[in-house]
């Protein structure tokens, strides 16, 4: 909907494949595992209990039927037959068909929307007629259902629930699980094709579970386009985390060094501009504290100076000392805001770190969470939570190393002996 008061426009990029769309023996398996994943949940809901006798009978019911679906699904991947048939009429594989028609149906439609960059131009075109609305925000999951399309009847009664189930849009990481190829997204060039519509947007907020294949990156000229859209950027948040539910197991990519390359180029082009004040970017999504670690942020936080930053967050990175030294060097107005989670420290030493970060004006907001690296290391559990962890019995309470970076303590946690810090 177009409005003149509309202040921010989030695009969901709901993920339909084309390999499921054509092909039914492979819908049937996917749809019988996200069945069986409908049963699992319904299993949860029983054993957590009720008082509710007529909302248990409820679920006992689904429960039964999400297993016969199941049964009947796989049992058509198998040898074509639909042995729960007898259950219900008619059959349960009718229902996978007309199940499947709905999902071939939005997959050409979303097809149609990104063919020949119709999609985005549409978006861009339409912020040009909102004069209030300079945010952005493109997820690719709707966590929160907001926008979730629900499934057209296609069948009188209960079987529509568990069809919307499994019509339901995929996060890329269950994509890749199944080998399946994540979808072309140009909304991630939104900055650039508002410029070109006259319109630039003062806040860019992008989470996303992955990233895209490599060649959906942005070639030179596209990416020159996308600066240009960002030159009045004020808030950047960049968010690459894996998605949670109750039933997706645990997962991190493995990307290939050309799509952490690409997304080196991306965020660079973002970032290419003095208007920035609050930037956040997280790449938990593929952060191995087993591997290499993957994301070396250093570079792009040292290529410029940073002439109105006040906020920072870091998650899920890899830094030098050097470049630390060398980002607060370049900072032209006091920070209000540091956040550090999972951090790792290449090279130099978190001591020396903290002393850096010590130079900050007194008194501004700082939370280390799970840095390692360097010295951090060799710290036993005991020795870390002592240093690095708020007191269990203050909410409000701050670290050892976050009093010592704001100015509340005197002495370095990780520099001092054991007896000044028992004094302390």
């Amino acid at each position: 909907m177009i409005s003149k008061g509309v202040r921010v426009v989030r695009i969901v990029l709901d993920y339909y494949d084309y390999d499921l769309a054509n092909d039914l023996a492979f819908f049937a398996e996917f749809s019988a595992v996200r069945m069986g994943e409908c049963a699992n949940s319904l299993e949860l809901g029983l054993s957590l209990g009720t008082k509710d006798l007529a909302q248990n009978n409820m679920i006992t019911e689904k429960l039964r039927k999400a297993r016969l679906l199941e049964t009947s699904w796989l049992s058509f991947v198998n040898d074509g037959t639909d042995h729960a048939t007898s259950e219900t009429n008619p059959s349960y594989q009718d229902l996978l068909h007309m199940a499947h028609e709905e999902y071939r149906s939005r997959a050409t439609d979303q097809k149609q929307v990104c063919e020949n960059g119709y999609f985005i131009h549409s978006v861009a075109t339409a912020f040009a007629r909102m004069p209030r609305a300079r945010r952005v925000e493109i997820q690719q999951h709707d966590d929160e259902g907001i926008f979730r399309k629900r499934a057209a009847p296609i069948r009188a009664g209960e079987d529509a629930c568990f069809v919307s189930w499994i019509l339901q849009p995929m996060n890329w990481d269950t994509g890749r699980q199944w080998g399946l190829r994540t979808p072309h997204i140009d909304a991630l060039a939104l900055p650039g094709a508002m410029c070109e519509a006259g319109v630039l947007p003062q806040s860019l907020d992008i989470k996303l579970t992955s990233l895209p294949e490599s060649n959906d990156f942005f070639n030179a000229k596209e990416l020159r386009r996308l600066s240009m859209g960002a030159q009045q950027l004020k808030d950047i948040k960049i968010m690459l985390q894996r998605h949670r539910t109750a039933n997706d197991p645990e997962f991190r990519l493995n990307p290939e060094t050309a799509e952490l390359n690409q997304l080196r180029d991306y965020i660079d082009a973002v970032l290419n501009t003095d208007s920035i004040e609050r930037l956040s970017l997280d790449f938990e999504c593929f952060f191995n504290e087993d591997t290499d670690y993957l994301i070396d942020l250093g570079s792009l936080m040292t290529f410029k100076v940073w002439g109105n930053l006040v906020e920072v967050s870091w998650s899920s990175v890899s830094l030098h000392q050097k470049e630390i030294e060398c980002f607060f060097e370049q900072r032209r107005k006091p920070l209000e805001s540091l956040r550090f989670s999972t951090v790792h420290l290449l090279t130099g030493s978190w001591a020396d770190t903290l002393e850096v970060l010590r130079t900050a004006p007194t008194g501004y907001e700082v939370s280390l969470r799970g840095l390692s690296g360097a010295e951090c290391t060799d710290l036993s559990d005991e020795e870390n939570k002592r240093i690095f962890h708020k007191p269990s019995d203050d909410y409000w309470g701050t670290s050892l190393a976050e009093d010592f970076v704001t100015g509340a303590s005197e002495k370095n946690p990780l520099t001092a002996d054991e007896t000044d810090q028992h004094d302390a």
